[in-house]
């Protein structure tokens, strides 16, 4: 064969690689033919287990005496009827379950095997009424829509769309998971205070290698009781925590 032709055919050849690399460059990848894309209002949100670390640093608040820096790493896991949060390192949860148009919340001491539990009135009464969402969101959705919302966009097959902007003088980024409805990305700053909440792991619920502490046999004390045990010292040490002083 002479030169010429076999310089004709290496042309073609790579004329017709090219070709099929430029077809494959330009054709869409349909990625919502197999993810179903989140709406963040919706009622009926999916089933999921998340594990999160949550890094903090500074001062938030000006009667915090000295500058700290905390690393927490939690696990949330969230149906259409309870949401439940566990803080490893500090042996504490909260549970959040509806009854009705009821919400009951109890805050969980594992290490005591004890629980406070707070009805809707104790709720309104502390001024904590957050809106079921909010709860299943770990955001509130009114914070996102003041934000300025990306694009969809996909990371490592995931469908995502970020949150950034400045609100009452903090500055939020967003990063929501959409086919899941959970955050992958928490960041807010707020003068010399920052918070960075990253997502490590997520699967459905009926997949998590991992489930909520049983707490069957925990001692549950009503929040309008404590002040029946003044003298306990389980009552004294969870009073100190959430900053009254029992006397």
């Amino acid at each position: 064969m002479s030169k010429i032709i076999i310089q004709i055919l290496i042309k073609l050849t790579a004329l017709a690689v090219l070709t099929f690399l430029a077809a494959c460059s330009s054709a869409p990848v349909n990625h919502s033919a197999t993810t179903k894309i989140i709406d963040l209002s919706s009622a009926s949100l999916p089933n999921v287990a998340a594990e999160f670390t949550t890094i903090r640093e500074g001062e938030e608040h000006e009667h915090e005496h000295e500058s700290h820096a905390d690393n927490v790493t939690w696990r949330f896991w969230r149906d259409s009827q309870k949401i439940t949060i566990e803080r490893l390192q500090l042996g504490m949860g909260e549970l959040w379950q509806r009854d009705g148009q009821s919400v009951i919340h109890r805050k969980l001491y594992h290490g005591d095997k004890r629980a406070i539990e707070f009805q809707d009135d104790d709720l309104r009464m502390l001024e904590i009424t957050p809106s079921w969402q909010k709860l299943a969101l770990l955001l509130d959705p009114k914070l996102l829509a003041q934000l300025t919302a990306g694009d969809l966009e996909w990371s490592d097959g995931y469908p995502t769309r970020e949150y950034q902007g400045k609100v009452a003088e903090t500055q939020w980024h967003i990063v929501m998971r959409m086919d899941l409805g959970i955050p992958m990305l928490i960041e807010r700053r707020h003068e010399g205070f920052s918070e960075r909440t990253e997502l490590l792991n997520a699967y459905a619920l009926s997949a998590a290698p991992w489930q909520p502490t049983a707490t069957t046999g925990y001692d549950i004390i009503d929040f309008a009781d404590l002040g029946d045990k003044e003298y306990d010292p389980f009552v004294i040490k969870v009073q100190a925590q959430m900053g009254h002083d029992h006397h």
